[in-house]
């Protein structure tokens, strides 16, 4: 049976969209200009712009103002119903999550901190920095403080498969109740763009987490900054 015809915006599209799902573009990868692609596929520069417009509404390439078109990252959309750690969202979606450590110290807390796990001013308290990936591309650059008793407990543990949470109530015998969570939108200063696979200034979310145990009080600050292109929230509400 004959194919249907096809215009040219949409054979151009099918024929990147191809490229991207097989693996040839890898995300991240930059796609040849629209003067390469006019060229290369004989077709105009109008053409080139309704295709690449169509990938783009179907998240599959971002465009960069003045940087050109790029491949996604794997997307990932993390419910706000319920507290559960980014492991145990993503476990339906088969997505897989990791991280790399990289750093875990004992620091003096910052005032900020202090004052959000209600320690006196410069108390000692456990930094944890990790940099999580899904499905192997960058996600986010994680940035926890600890109380010292619960960092002395889990000096010895594995965080790069596992949520917080879970290692919290496993291994630190905490029982967590609640949280609160701070979520805006920002730029990626350049330590956070070289680590994210981003341009120094790109949007990224950026997301504060306080949690509290079932009894009330606070004991674990994070910052996290997500690729504004591979991460969201969502939130189902009732009126």
């Amino acid at each position: 049976m004959a194919e249907l015809p096809q215009s040219l915006h949409a054979r151009l599209r099918d024929a990147l969209r191809a490229r991207i799902l097989d693996g040839e573009l890898a995300p991240g990868a930059k796609l040849p200009s629209e003067a390469e692609l006019t060229v290369e596929h004989g077709v105009s520069r109008i053409t080139v712009r309704q295709a690449l417009a169509a990938l783009q509404t179907e998240g599959l390439i971002v465009k960069l103002h003045g940087k050109g078109a790029f491949v996604s990252h794997p997307r990932a959309a993390q419910s706000l119903n319920r507290l559960q750690g980014l492991n145990e969202a993503m476990l339906p979606e088969q997505h897989a999550v990791s991280s790399k450590r990289l750093a875990w110290r004992e620091v003096k807390a910052p005032p900020a901190v202090a004052r959000q796990l209600q320690l006196p001013a410069g108390e000692t308290v456990y930094h944890l920095q990790t940099l999580r990936y899904l499905d192997r591309a960058p996600l986010s650059l994680n940035s926890s403080y600890l109380p010292r008793f619960l960092g002395e407990r889990l000096a010895r543990v594995d965080f790069s498969q596992r949520d917080l949470i879970d290692v919290f109530e496993r291994e630190g015998g905490l029982e967590i109740g609640e949280a609160e969570l701070e979520i805006g939108a920002g730029l990626a200063k350049p330590q956070e763009a070289r680590l994210l696979q981003l341009a120094a200034g790109a949007p990224v979310l950026q997301v504060e987490r306080l949690l509290h145990l079932a009894g009330g009080g606070p004991v674990h600050v994070e910052t996290a900054v997500y690729r504004a292109d591979a991460f969201r929230y969502k939130l189902k509400v009732r009126r």
